[in-house]
């Protein structure tokens, strides 16, 4: 994948398709290779679709941390500057909707559109996670195969296909994040909260979740559809957090009706 020289740091990036700008930002413990199923079917729509590893993860760099979401927006918009984009369509999925929310908040002027996957306005906020997923997310462990194990099966729908979810585990095995960046990440979720400037988000917004998301439940988006003005929430059915992995077709629906009305 190309690399970006920006702020001090080297953000990893690939890209799909050319037309209007789409940036997808990751979660925790997402890589840019996650967004295939999205940015390979938003490029067949035209769009140049932009996916990358965020500072502390996958081949990107990572430095001390704790990361803050601002901070990592700041990243984002060192990238944008990097491709000589001034404005661009912004999907963020968990993490990175987080990360969005203050992409739009502190330079609204290069975000076109906004759309918010499975996120929250801040820990305290949010609806908290069954106990089952809580003790997955606090495992300790050095082995990252062994923790993408425990945490895979809460990325989606309890009833997953068993097929899927082995692919994605065989992936994630691989796709080893150092644990330092990884630790950091956590960090600047735990810390993040933005619930009272969520009305000064002035970009239209779509709010994404699935109905049967363990890792941060569909309730916390209630709170951003209600609190980020003329925001519009769609529940995904027979989904979870990783809705877009689960149900690539109908997230491509919904994302590509949302960005062209």
């Amino acid at each position: 994948m190309p690399v970006a020289a920006v702020a001090g740091i080297d953000l990893s990036y690939e890209e799909h398709g050319s037309g209007p700008p789409l940036l997808l930002i990751a979660g925790i413990p997402a890589v840019a290779g996650d967004w295939r199923p999205v940015a390979e079917r938003m490029a067949a729509d035209g769009r140049r679709a932009i996916a990358y590893d965020n500072r502390g993860s996958g081949a990107s760099t990572v430095t001390p941390g704790p990361y803050t979401t601002r901070g990592l927006a700041a990243d984002a918009v060192a990238l944008l500057d990097h491709l000589a984009i001034e404005r661009a369509d912004v999907f963020g999925m968990s993490l990175g909707g987080m990360i969005a929310q203050e992409l739009a908040l502190g330079w609204p002027e290069r975000v076109a559109h906004l759309v918010l996957g499975c996120t929250h306005a801040g820990i305290r906020h949010a609806a908290p996670q069954p106990r089952e997923a809580a003790r997955a997310f606090a495992m300790e462990t050095d082995d990252w195969a062994e923790r993408m194990a425990a945490l895979a099966p809460f990325a989606f729908a309890s009833d997953v296909d068993t097929g899927l979810l082995e692919r994605f585990i065989a992936k994630k095995s691989d796709d080893v994040q150092d644990d330092a960046g990884y630790r950091a990440q956590i960090a600047a979720a735990l810390t993040h909260d933005t619930l009272d400037r969520l009305d000064r988000i002035t970009a239209p917004t779509l709010v994404v979740t699935g109905d049967d998301d363990r890792v941060i439940p569909a309730p916390s988006s209630d709170v951003l559809a209600e609190r980020i003005p003329g925001a519009r929430l769609v529940v995904l059915p027979g989904t979870g957090h990783l809705f877009f992995i689960e149900q690539p077709e109908q997230t491509h629906s919904v994302l590509s009706d949302f960005l062209s009305a």
